[in-house]
């Protein structure tokens, strides 16, 4: 899949480089769809932002990544919300984390939703496990806008900072398998993931200015 970039920066990250956002204007979009239904998915990132997501301290939303449609259940948004920690909303309901994530220092982070588990949601920071839960509102992901990267799929709550490594898998992955690999950039098949933005195109530090594609 290719997805299509608003944006110009790109900076080193992680020995990489990686796609910055200015929480103005730009985004990462797609035409995949992204998981739907209730299957099991997981999403994985890394992200270094300074910008307020907390809507208690006049911050906004900070979108990672999002999918769906805007009904009840129908969407899957990945982001940093309440206590400027990460959060995974349906569309009606959310569970948040508790650790902040916009100190400005590279913060590996993954959202995962097993709908066998007990706690069917699980957010991780750094590999390690903030916090797990479940929702109130049954996950139905409905195909509609596919993944993006950065804003909401109603086009707003742009995220200020920069992300590298997003990856969309199709399995609900465990506490030891995104422990163990968060370090590591996948440059194989691997079985279960779908989308695998590795945004290393581009010069870092650079402007860029005639590169509009990020590639999986």
């Amino acid at each position: 899949f290719l997805i299509f970039l608003l944006l110009i920066n790109f900076y080193p990250a992680q020995g990489q480089n990686a796609i910055d956002l200015d929480g103005i204007n730009d985004v990462v979009t797609s035409n995949y769809p992204g998981i739907l239904g209730n299957g099991a998915r997981t999403v994985e990132a890394w992200i270094k932002t300074t910008a307020n997501a907390n809507p208690s301290a006049m911050g906004t939303q900070q979108i990672i990544t999002d999918w769906g449609t805007f009904v009840t259940g129908g969407r899957f948004t990945f982001c940093v919300l309440w206590s400027n920690a990460i959060r995974i909303e349906v569309g009606g309901n959310g569970l948040s984390g508790n650790i902040a994530v916009n100190d400005g220092n590279w913060h590996h982070v993954a959202g995962v939703y097993n709908p066998t588990a007990t706690n069917q949601v699980s957010l991780y920071v750094d590999g390690v496990l903030d916090v797990a839960g479940n929702l109130t509102v049954a996950t139905n992901t409905v195909s509609g806008t596919g993944v993006q990267i950065g804003q909401r799929i109603d086009n707003a709550r742009r995220f200020d900072g920069t992300i590298d490594d997003v990856r969309v898998w199709s399995v609900a992955r465990s506490q030891a398998d995104i422990a163990a690999n968060r370090n590591n950039e996948i440059c194989t098949f691997t079985q279960g993931l779908e989308l695998n933005y590795n945004c290393n195109t581009g010069t870092a530090g650079g402007s860029n200015p005639g590169l509009t594609v990020l590639r999986d």
